[in-house]
C-alpha cells in the first residue's frame, strides 16, 4: 500500500457532512468508529470510503468499528490498521476496505480475527 491509494476528507469536511463538532469527531476516532489516515503528501484526514450515504444522510461506515476493534485486539496500531485495510489481501482478492464498502465485511472480519501478533 502507498499513501497515494488513500483519499481523505479534512476534519472540517467530515464534521460538516456528519453534522458534528470537531470534539465529537475526535471521540469517534478514539472509539474506533472512524480512523485517521495520511496521504502521500502528508495530509491527515478521514478516508473518503469510511463516510457513506445512509438512510438519514452521511454517516460513518457502519461495519468499520467492528473491524478496527478486531485489528486493535490483534495488536495493530491505527497506522497498521489503515495499511491493512488499504492493501490488497490475497484471501479476499481485493482490499479489505473495498470488500467492506461492498457488504462483505463478515469475510473481512474473519480474516482480521486471525491476524494476532
Amino acid at each position: 500500500m502507498t499513501s497515494a491509494d488513500i483519499s481523505v476528507l479534512s476534519a472540517d469536511e467530515v464534521c460538516r457532512l456528519l453534522g458534528i463538532e470537531e470534539r465529537r469527531l475526535k471521540q469517534l476516532i478514539r472509539d474506533r468508529v472512524l480512523i485517521e489516515a495520511r496521504t502521500a503528501r502528508g495530509e491527515r484526514g478521514i478516508p473518503r470510503e469510511v463516510i457513506v450515504k445512509g438512510a438519514n444522510g452521511w454517516e460513518p461506515l457502519p461495519v468499520l468499528q467492528g473491524t478496527l476493534t478486531l485489528l486493535a485486539d490483534d495488536g495493530f496500531t491505527p497506522e497498521e490498521s489503515v495499511e491493512w485495510l488499504y492493501t490488497l489481501q490475497d484471501e479476499l482478492g481485493e482490499r479489505p476496505i473495498d470488500a467492506m464498502t461492498s457488504g462483505r465485511h463478515h469475510r473481512v472480519n474473519r480474516i482480521a480475527s486471525t491476524l494476532a501478533f
